[in-house]
């Protein structure tokens, strides 16, 4: 879909969660119609995204990876169906809101960047996905560990300052983009058999949500 239609088309699905019970933008205007499922209000949280670029779309991440890094809680929880799947509606968001690829790392820069990041001392759990069992900083430094789940590197795609709202902004991006592509594991055959992915991004430490 060219990305004039995308922008002019009715949108009956929230561009954060996927949501679609609700007509949330009607011929490019936003209805400010608040999400039953993750509370984001059209033309508010929404406003100014561009489909199809990591630029225009970072900011709908940033949400999503905010709302998933709390347990994907329901602003209203009556509606939620009883067999609800949060992949599953994820997967509702149209390709140009969610797949638009991060750009390139400078990791000369990120290493650079890395002395004004924070850490909470050894961490042996990712920031972005949860996934524990490996150490991805020792004694506040980076061990540039590659998650086998969301694939994130430490100590390049997970700086930021713990709590620090602004500065998390990255992280929650790059979880929210992780999960609209289907939470894929980037070494599949590490996935345990049983696995949930609500549950694994509940191991992320509160600093990191």
């Amino acid at each position: 879909m060219p990305e004039e239609e995308a922008v002019s088309a009715a949108e009956d699905f929230c561009r954060m969660c996927g949501y679609d019970e609700d007509r949330f933008w009607e011929a490019g205007w936003p209805t400010n119609t608040i999400c039953d499922c993750c509370g984001n209000e059209s033309g508010i949280g929404d406003m100014g995204a561009t489909p199809g670029v990591w630029s225009g779309v970072e900011g709908l991440h940033a949400f999503r990876g905010w709302w998933l890094g709390f347990g994907a809680r329901w602003e209203r929880p009556r509606q939620k169906p009883r067999d609800w799947d949060v992949l599953r509606q994820l997967e509702n968001i149209p390709p140009q809101w969610r797949t638009a690829a991060p750009p390139p790392v400078d990791r000369a820069r990120r290493i650079a960047e890395r002395a004004s990041s924070g850490s909470l001392g050894t961490e042996t759990v990712c920031r972005v996905c949860g996934f524990s069992g490996e150490v991805f900083w020792r004694d506040g430094i980076p061990t540039e560990t590659v998650c086998p789940s969301c694939g994130v590197e430490s100590g390049i795609d997970d700086l930021g300052t713990p709590g620090d709202w602004d500065t998390l902004r990255g992280i929650r991006a790059r979880r929210g983009y992780w999960a609209a592509l289907g939470a894929r594991w980037a070494d599949p055959t590490a996935r345990p058999v049983k696995w949930d992915v609500l549950v694994q991004l509940a191991r992320v430490p509160d600093a990191w949500r």
